[in-house]
């Protein structure tokens, strides 16, 4: 450890007191804004650098200022070092952060920045009266022993507005049985904040006491740790978690090993740490909830190629030396989720910890109008040709003049700022690649975070570019490497002080080259974090955007896991969908609907792997990415239909007013009611479809004898046609 004394000016007697310093080795402000100390020991033979920082006051005078710095350890005699400081006049820019050579951003390692329970648009404030607590287009009653008696969606099916007419999601209310009834003592509500409510109750049966922590946060997410107390040595049967939905609202699901689409009649699902799996979603389009599992020592494990090397814990509670699992059946009286944990023994005293989350979907009404306004650009060239493409909005990947290296993009800032300057005088906005989950080795703090042991960086086998093995030496997980730039990148740990110093760099990078927001290429970040990067956006750039892009994880390295069951999380903070690099975009409309569009959870997305299907796209209002894809015919017609303000009704919509009669030729309809209307038309047959559509023209305001069906000419999309109502239209 070490311990400080003041650093003194012998001149005029002012100091740095010893409390303004820290030492980044040996303690700080963890992810959750907790402060903490760390074991630093140093086997034998080893060294170990420790990294010091303190804040100089900006008053303070110039001159020479001396102290000492005592490092002891266990069993030996302690070394004082003696430091001095010479404070110059000059007031140095922004703390030096504006130069990463100085190291002074290592401060950001402790960032508390972003930590509060405020509100984050679009939500609104918690209203609660009594037990029950009204959210946007959501609603959750609370039985006295605090878990939830119904939750009640008020989303449209278009997805587009919410509306007065509620839909019931559970058919009774939650339970977590022992075999025994329980008896509630206590219900007290423990936090009061716009953004957050909190609530504890205290229930008993003659086996356990259990004491139950939760919370509700303004999108809809809510937490709960309950802990069962055993009062006597006792065999219990089985511990679960009993959920059950009303009838028609479990018509997707994804997860526990399913692919995304309709809900099998009957699941049956075990544990097991080979599978990145601890997490469902269930539910209609416009009504559902994610069930996710977990305990008392959850660590949130690799993702994206990387599973294996730091796979889930399995929670001792709910998989139960593998006795635990998952059962669904779904009947027409309504859909049973079973999360159960089977036989086991109980001494008196010992403590079981049930935790789980339940995210209520959708999060918010779809934002229409932003999808048709926004048109992306992937690539980092001259701005004069983007603009004649159409786009107005750059993501600037890595491994380019302004980006290179990544997720570290602090070294051509200039540059960057150059280019978003240019882009914003056109009325164009820029985001950047910037995630957590490598990180480049040309990070100028890489030693200082090497330093910290496996805090930052993830265990591994090393090994990878000749630069990581003569540097790092061995211990870490060689990951993305451009050979052109020689940068060589390594897996970060999967939560760590790093994501305070994203956040502030983030923060930085906002306030002094302008960007617009981030493309984040998978994540290895939690919900927390998320959040605290929507705030640290508001508040310096309320218009700045956020894109979450992921490869396809159903598959044996990433523990057949489903991007969108992964990320649900962070879903309530994003403003676009990238889900398709892997994908099979011949997977049914359901599979779409569910793991591609976002529509269900309130997002919206574009399409990836091979530029992805134009036609079956425009049914969730997707297009693919340019400049791989140019969409800049099917804009022109956006444009001279009017998409923007136009109603986006869907082909899942029960009163969609067009139908084709074809379960696998679907329509969307965008709709100027009384003037005209946009029809979509996409196929899933293996060879043309012929179909008739059959039209409620009074939904549409429309005048049939006055309509007629016309496909404009659009380029590499389709040929001019027109049509009578009524006739067979192929596809």
């Amino acid at each position: 450890k070490l311990t400080y004394s003041a650093l003194v000016n012998s001149q005029t007697g002012e100091s740095i007191p010893a409390s303004a310093f820290t030492c980044f080795n040996t303690g700080g402000v963890d992810v959750t804004g907790s402060v903490f100390e760390k074991d630093c020991s140093v086997p034998k033979g080893k060294v170990q650098a420790l990294w010091v920082g303190t804040m100089v006051p900006e008053q303070l005078t110039a001159g020479q200022y001396t102290g000492t710095v005592t490092v002891q350890a266990a069993g030996m005699k302690p070394k004082q070092v003696k430091v001095t400081l010479n404070v110059t006049d000059n007031l140095i820019a922004n703390h030096g952060d504006n130069e990463p050579w100085r190291h002074s951003r290592l401060r950001w390692l402790n960032s508390q920045i972003g930590f509060d329970d405020e509100v984050i648009a679009p939500y609104i404030p918690l209203n609660v009266q009594d037990k029950t607590i009204s959210l946007l287009g959501r609603k959750v009653t609370l039985q006295p022993n605090g878990f939830p008696a119904q939750i009640t969606s008020y989303f449209k099916e278009t997805l587009t507005e919410i509306g007065t007419e509620g839909l019931d999601i559970l058919s009774r209310p939650m339970e977590l049985t022992t075999g025994e009834n329980w008896e509630n003592l206590d219900f007290t509500y423990t936090k009061r904040k716009a953004g957050a409510l909190g609530w504890h109750a205290t229930n008993q049966n003659n086996q356990f006491i259990m004491n139950l922590d939760a919370q509700i946060e303004s999108d809809g997410n809510m937490e709960y740790k309950v802990v069962l107390i055993a009062r006597k040595d006792g065999e219990i049967n089985d511990i679960a978690l009993r959920t059950e939905l009303a009838p028609n609202i479990a018509q997707y699901m994804m997860g526990l090993g399913e692919k995304g689409g309709y809900c099998p009649q009957n699941l049956d699902w075990k544990w097991g740490v080979e599978k990145n799996q601890d997490a469902l979603w269930t539910g209609s389009v416009n009504g559902g909830l994610q069930l996710r599992f977990y305990d008392d020592k959850y660590e949130r494990p690799l993702n994206t190629n990387f599973y294996h090397q730091k796979p889930l814990h399995m929670p001792v509670s709910w998989c139960n030396a593998g006795n635990g699992g998952i059962d669904i059946h779904n009947a027409a009286d309504g859909t049973r989720i079973n999360a159960y944990s089977g036989k086991r023994s109980v001494k008196k005293g010992d403590r079981l910890y049930y935790y789980f989350n339940l995210a209520l979907t959708p999060f918010r009404p779809i934002d229409t109008d932003k999808q048709w306004r926004e048109r992306y650009h992937h690539n980092y060239e001259f701005l004069d040709g983007i603009q004649k493409r159409g786009a107005n909005v750059i993501n600037i990947h890595h491994a380019n003049a302004i980006n290179p290296f990544i997720n570290y993009p602090f070294l051509r800032t200039k540059e960057m700022k150059a280019y978003i300057d240019g882009a914003h005088a056109r009325d164009m906005k820029v985001k950047i690649y910037n995630t957590v989950r490598e990180l480049s080795n040309s990070c100028v703090e890489m030693f200082a975070l090497r330093s910290l042991g496996n805090e930052i960086f993830s265990e591994g086998p090393g090994g990878g570019f000749s630069w990581l093995q003569e540097h790092l030496d061995q211990n870490y997980i060689g990951a993305w490497f451009v050979p052109g730039l020689k940068d060589a990148a390594i897996v970060n740990s999967g939560i760590s002080r790093w994501h305070n110093y994203y956040l502030e760099g983030l923060d930085w990078l906002m306030k002094n080259v302008g960007i617009d927001g981030l493309y984040i290429d998978d994540l290895a970040f939690d919900r927390m974090t998320m959040k605290r990067i929507r705030k640290v956006m508001n508040r310096t750039n309320p218009g700045a955007m956020i894109d979450l892009h992921s490869a396809n994880q159903y598959n044996p390295k990433d523990g057949f896991a489903n991007s969108a069951n992964l990320y649900l999380e962070h879903f309530p903070y994003l403003d676009r969908l990238w889900f398709g690099e892997y994908f099979n975009y011949d997977f049914p409309p359901e599979f779409w609907l569910v793991e591609v569009s976002g529509i269900p959870y309130g997002l919206m997305g574009e399409m990836l792997e091979g530029g992805g299907n134009p036609w079956r796209g425009m049914l969730y209002g997707m297009t693919g990415r340019s400049p791989r894809v140019d969409n800049g015919p099917l804009w022109k017609l956006w444009d001279s239909f009017g998409m923007q303000n136009s109603e986006m009704i869907g082909y899942w919509v029960k009163d969609n007013p067009v139908k084709t009669g074809s379960e696998k030729t679907l329509a969307t309809v965008y709709s100027h009611m009384g003037d005209k209307a946009l029809i979509s038309l996409a196929t899933w047959e293996d060879t043309d479809a012929k179909v008739k559509l059959s039209i409620d023209w009074a939904k549409l305001g429309l005048d049939p004898s006055k309509v007629t069906l016309h496909a404009p000419a659009i380029e590499n999309f389709q040929q001019e046609t027109t049509w009578k109502p009524g006739d067979e239209i192929v596809v």
